[in-house]
């Protein structure tokens, strides 16, 4: 048996209902152990928690995001799927780790500059990008769906190494 690594976290945003591709990158995690899993929002429906099953999933709402009570409801009956509201505040590993979708810019631009964070994970644009902000890293992983049909991609970030690794599907 693999032990997993501890300090490796799944980030993914914007599925919009494409199963597809959340199948695709649920299969990149798995083949790289990666079992703790964070979504920056626009699940779009509930039904698509479903596909989580085996991963502990940290889930904040995004603007596509329309039945809240429905998102909350499945993750709850899932168990291992976290359904956090608008944002998130978590630690991982000693790692302290914020999540919000990325919408909201002013919540965003508080949450890289407060200092509380080493990450701060966002999604909403279907953009992936990396930036640093003092010791605060700003993180989009991309997009799994939606109407751009660009690349699509997730991150895989090591907390303890302080790196993320962008990988497209």
């Amino acid at each position: 048996m693999t032990a997993r690594l501890p300090s490796l976290i799944g980030v993914l945003a914007d599925t919009h209902n494409n199963a597809d591709n959340t199948r695709a990158a649920l299969d990149i995690f798995r083949a790289r152990q990666v079992d703790r899993l964070i979504h920056c929002g626009d699940v779009t429906g509930a039904h698509l928690l479903e596909l989580f099953a085996g991963f502990h999933v940290w889930l904040v709402r995004g603007n596509n995001d329309f039945d809240g009570l429905g998102l909350r409801a499945q993750a709850r009956r899932l168990g291992a799927v976290s359904y956090m509201g608008t944002d998130a505040h978590l630690e991982f590993d000693g790692h302290a780790v914020a999540v919000a979708h990325g919408d909201d810019a002013g919540l965003v631009d508080a949450l890289v500059y407060c200092r509380a964070y080493e990450w701060v994970f966002c999604g909403h644009s279907h953009s992936r990008a990396l930036e640093t902000h003092g010791a605060t890293r700003l993180l989009n992983p991309g997009a799994l769906g939606g109407r751009r049909t660009e690349s699509r991609s997730v991150a895989i970030v090591d907390l303890a190494g302080g790196d993320a690794e962008f990988v497209c599907l």
